[in-house]
């Protein structure tokens, strides 16, 4: 019975309940278990895009001792040394984490860290003081026995995977809370981009840290040659004369930047109406308090469509059916196409006939469903699209 007693007791502390009622028979209890680094593990330490690919540290410990012999699961953490509750670690669970019989090791990319220490509410892009442990896991929900490792501190500077941005800021307002243009990757200083509403008065491009802190920033006016940037601080402001929604590009490398006036966004391709080519736009109308472009209107089920913004100044064409006008497109009109990315309802700068079309829901029948088609391109770089179905 005794024998029977103790099979029984092991199966319960593996499914993850902590203890049998036989005080004569082990319990599991917190033994703690080691962890330790090696000499690749550097203190303090400056992470860097150039050396994202070479090793940052390597890090073993001891199998956790839970009282009587189990097996647990491991991940490894990261969180602020200052967060006293614990309760915001990063975890790591990446092909650098392997776990045997023998050993239980952890190896981790310069890359690999620092995006663990970007996902920490408490990133900033100077020297970051971090604890790294790891977490013993033994049995399943909902009663899982958990240990913690001894923390390794390590104090390290991260470079920010955020986007860089660029505030584009009228005379007299405050940079952080004015519209912005983003690049397209961490790395990148040519391609800054964004939509946005201007009013008439003088603009600068306000350019501010790599976490976006404008405290110090990098301030570009008007250069000597139009349509050029110059950040000396004599440099003119830039006027814009009209106000209006306008597609605003900057290039660092070249120092340069467009003001790109446009009247409205909309849909346009084969799902819009069959038998008038994919020219004919039907526009959309801008809501200022949600920053959307919207519309309703009907679309053919299992066509496809991307989205134009456009110069338009002439007179929308009713046709007899279906609703709503369309305004006839000309090359010259045309300011920018959107179209889907793999991500679900976001878009981005997509000119390439074919390539991220949005397909209508259902089969290509030829029958027409109502949407409500919003559109928010307020934030640069995260452009977004929703579809709704109106009832009949």
């Amino acid at each position: 019975m005794k024998n029977i007693l103790k099979a029984i007791c092991s199966a319960i502390i593996l499914t993850g309940v902590i203890s049998c009622e036989d005080t004569k028979d082990p319990n599991v209890s917190p033994n703690g278990f080691e962890l330790r680094k090696d000499g690749t593990v550097t203190s303090p330490s400056v992470l860097t895009q150039a050396t994202a690919t070479d090793v940052f540290g390597k890090f073993e410990w001891d199998s956790a001792n839970n009282g009587p012999a189990t097996v647990s699961s491991y991940t490894l953490q990261v969180f602020d040394h200052n967060d006293t509750s614990l309760s915001n670690p990063v975890e790591y669970t990446g092909n650098g984490l392997v776990i045997s019989p023998t050993s239980r090791k952890a190896t981790l990319t310069v890359a690999e860290f620092n995006t663990l220490l970007n996902g920490l509410p408490t990133f900033k892009c100077s020297e970051m003081d971090v604890d790294v442990r790891i977490k013993s896991v033994l049995g399943i929900n909902p009663n899982p026995y958990i240990q913690y490792s001894n923390p390794i501190n390590v104090k390290v500077t991260a470079y920010s995977l955020k986007l860089p941005v660029m505030a584009f800021v009228k005379a007299g307002n405050t940079p952080s809370t004015e519209p912005r243009i983003a690049a397209s990757t961490p790395t990148s200083n040519t391609d800054y981009v964004g939509y946005m509403y201007l009013e008439p008065g003088n603009y600068k491009f306000y350019q501010p840290d790599a976490c976006q802190d404008f405290t110090t920033p990098t301030i570009y006016g008007g250069g000597a040659i139009a349509g050029s940037l110059s950040s000396a601080t004599s440099a003119p402001s830039i006027a814009v004369a009209t106000a209006g929604h306008y597609l605003v590009k900057a290039n660092l490398s070249n120092n340069t930047y467009t003001l790109t006036p446009f009247t409205t966004f909309g849909v346009f391709g084969t799902a819009t109406r069959s038998g008038l080519g994919t020219g004919f736009q039907v526009p959309f109308d801008y809501d200022a308090a949600t920053k959307t472009w919207t519309k309703e209107m009907d679309l053919i089920r299992g066509k496809k469509f991307k989205f134009k913004s456009n110069l338009w100044t002439g007179t929308l064409v009713v046709p007899p059916l279906p609703n709503p006008p369309y305004a006839p497109g000309t090359a010259s009109s045309s300011v920018s196409i959107l179209g889907k990315t793999a991500t679900p309802f976001s878009l981005e700068e997509n000119s390439t006939a074919g390539q991220g079309d949005i397909t209508v829901p259902g089969t290509d029948d030829g029958t027409r469903d109502k949407y409500k088609i919003e559109l928010d391109v307020s934030k640069p770089r995260n452009y977004t699209y929703k579809l709704t179905i109106v009832p009949n």
